[in-house]
């Protein structure tokens, strides 16, 4: 009884830190170069921007980062020292310059526990860069397959398309461009450290349509990996944006047209994200002056163009974007970058449609051509910062100094199988009668990459009625009685009580779990939680005896 006393008092207190406060000036300040960030994009220009990623690389909890682009292609490389300030890692990573560097994404193609980075590059063969642990790489992009020739790369992304648990890779090759006929790329992972190109075998390489961007999404819900391409010069007759739908089986059912998802742009980028707040992701791909489109979902697999419904059209050239909730509110705000025009920053206040564009109040207006970004919460103060790449200019980093007046929650889902990191499942929380839903993405946005950590705002509420994982294949938990203002790790059933990760429960464990029971419940007390009714007691130990005698078969 005290210990659920003390758990609700702490509730009290995190909605009253939370109390709103007014929209101020400058909410985001660039403060790239004051936390060790100085790197000057000049080699974006033929490759239409040149990515960056915001991703764990040392599994520390915080993220990293990497940038493309800088004179004599120096690929960047910092580490988070868990306070939003860095490190340059760059001086022996391993990984050589990239002058012809367009994209970069994430993913643990190997299953040992940490993330490998793919680069895109524009004429020249890609590159597949080995973790090793330390900030250091080999490059294994021979080894693997994964070279692509010469082609003008631009969007990648991870995902388990075939459900064996490990990470394959879709590659654009935007076909076409100066005479390089290639196609584009879906490289089935063959559990081996090498892959092999499925692509036409399944339908899937878009044929000789000039794709430039990319994302795998479970639109439909029914826990595999669809696929959305987006065409530039989709504007015209011959090209239309795609969307593949898994037919869970490892086979795809192009499903455009009944979807209406073709969308009829030249597309630059992609953002996936609930919007409406419905449950179900919605799409925003970007395009030139004739306007970016909103598609939103009906969840019954069929999307509409809610552009002008939402003034998010902004109508000048696009390229990245993504939805991110800044200020913590519980919506989904767009942020949109631009082609010598100002950046736009959609916020839905208080809820109510159409969005207004903040970017001025919001110092996030930059007036020039600015093409990748991200985002993370790099000082892990509860909001989200940006990372925007413009072209020939420094890196910037964007603060935020607004969205921690409000409560928070994130989300480290952890994966099954070979898909440690649990790319492709998907969140759902309810608080305060509001439920929300994100998925974790293994590149995003335009040629880059979120940290893959999920973040919900929670507005001025701070306990969580339920918490729904879903895992790629079916598996799913729910949880109860979870608090705001923490980051959780999402353990999927079979790790259940397993904190030493031996594969089985022990002593250990079990001991772990007592001296949990004895604390107050906080991050590294959740895999004790067998019952996940968020607090710990000796229906927990029961739980974890019996699974050790190999009698508990469920319920968790």
């Amino acid at each position: 009884m005290t210990r659920n006393m003390t758990r609700c008092g702490v509730g009290i207190a995190l909605v009253l830190v939370g109390a709103p406060a007014a929209l101020g000036q400058n909410a985001f300040t660039d403060e790239a170069v004051a936390r060790g960030i100085d790197y000057i994009v000049v080699n974006g220009v033929f490759q239409l921007g040149a990515g960056v990623a915001m991703i764990d690389l040392d599994n520390d909890g915080d993220p990293d980062i990497v940038a493309l682009g800088a004179t004599g292609g120096a690929v960047g490389l910092w580490e988070n020292d868990g306070t939003g300030n860095f490190t340059d890692r760059s001086p022996g990573s391993g990984i050589a310059p990239q002058i012809a560097g367009s994209g970069v994404c994430a993913g643990d193609y190997d299953a040992d526990g940490d993330l490998d980075i793919f680069i895109s590059n524009w004429l020249v063969d890609d590159v597949l860069m080995r973790n090793d642990g330390n900030f250091t790489f080999t490059d294994v992009t021979a080894a693997a397959g994964v070279g692509g020739g010469i082609c003008a790369s631009n969007s990648a992304v991870w995902g388990d398309y075939n459900g064996d648990g490990w990470l394959d890779l879709y590659v654009t090759a935007r076909t076409n461009t100066q005479g390089a006929d290639v196609r584009n790329f879906l490289y089935r992972n063959n559990q081996d450290g090498t892959f092999t190109n499925v692509a036409p075998l399944l339908g899937v390489d878009d044929g000789e349509a000039p794709s430039l961007v990319v994302t795998f999404l479970d639109y439909d819900r029914d826990g595999d990996a669809d696929i959305y391409l987006g065409n530039d010069k989709g504007s015209g007759p011959n090209w239309q944006n795609q969307l593949y739908q898994n037919q869970g089986d490892g086979t795809f059912a192009n499903v455009t047209a009944f979807t209406r998802t073709e969308a009829n742009v030249d597309c630059m980028g992609i953002a996936v994200g609930d919007m409406n707040r419905d449950g179900w992701q919605d799409l925003y791909v970007t395009n030139i002056p004739t306007g970016n489109v909103l598609l939103t979902s009906h969840g019954d697999a069929t999307f509409d163009d809610k552009t002008l419904a939402a003034d998010v059209g902004s109508y000048v050239v696009g390229w990245g974007a993504m939805f991110v909730d800044y200020d913590n509110d519980r919506y989904q705000d767009l942020f949109v970058c631009n082609q010598l025009a100002p950046n736009r920053m959609y916020v839905l206040v208080d809820g109510v449609w159409p969005t207004v564009d903040l970017a001025q109040t919001l110092a996030l207006d930059e007036f020039d051509s600015s093409y990748c970004c991200a985002a993370a919460d790099v000082d892990n103060d509860g909001d989200l910062d940006l990372l925007v790449q413009t072209n020939s200019k420094r890196l910037a980093l964007h603060i935020n100094n607004e969205g921690d007046r409000f409560s928070w929650v994130k989300f480290n889902v952890v994966g099954q199988g070979a898909n440690l990191f649990g790319i492709g499942a998907q969140v759902d929380v309810t608080s305060a009668g509001v439920t929300q839903m994100r998925e974790v993405f293994a590149g995003h946005n335009y040629k880059s990459q979120n940290h893959r950590v999920l973040h919900f705002g929670l507005k001025d509420n701070a306990f969580l009625d339920e918490i729904i994982v879903s895992w790629p294949g079916g598996d799913s938990r729910t949880l109860t009685g979870y608090f705001g203002h923490y980051t959780w790790t999402l353990y999927p059933p079979e790790r259940m009580g397993d904190a030493n990760n031996n594969g089985r429960i022990d002593a250990q464990d079990i001991l772990g779990a007592i001296l949990c029971m004895d604390s107050s419940f906080t991050p590294g007390c959740e895999i004790y939680d067998m019952d996940g009714n968020g607090y710990l007691s000796f229906d927990d130990i029961l739980l974890m005896g019996l699974r050790v005698s190999g009698r508990f078969m469920g319920g968790i």
